[in-house]
């Protein structure tokens, strides 16, 4: 099994304390990693071109750069909580990651090589990190 790991930050404010409990507006300097595996590697010897990746994940992070969370529709009623954003970034990340392997992104080597997002990690205060991983 091989995987590749990218690494990406994002500033971002929300309104939810460590109690749940509606606080009040702060900021975090959000730092991201996705992983991407696969079986085997490509045919230049990648998982992925991890440039892919990287535009990837820029992509979806910045759809959240300097934002409230709050305000950004797909988090759940709990809230923007550091295991709630790792989900939400995984799920947009997979779906980006998808068109590549079927899609008009992808070379044709890309669509015949098999590479999927394996979890994406969410560190919202130094030291503390979440790790989303689906079933």
């Amino acid at each position: 099994m091989y995987e590749v790991r990218v690494e990406a930050k994002f500033e971002a404010g929300h309104k939810r304390g460590p109690d749940g409990e509606i606080d009040s507006l702060h900021h975090h300097a959000w730092k991201v990693a996705a992983y991407a595996r696969s079986h085997d590697l490509d045919h230049i010897g990648l998982v992925i071109d991890f440039r892919v990746l990287r535009a990837i994940v820029d992509e979806v992070l910045g759809t959240l750069d300097q934002r409230v969370l709050e305000d950004v529709d797909g988090f759940s009623e709990s809230g923007p909580t550091v295991p709630a954003v790792a989900a939400w970034i995984f799920e947009r990340l997979d779906g980006r990651m998808r068109t590549i392997t079927g899609g008009e992104n992808g070379t044709e080597a890309d669509r015949m090589h098999d590479f999927w997002l394996a979890a994406v990690e969410v560190e919202a205060d130094p030291g503390i990190r979440f790790e989303y991983r689906p079933d």
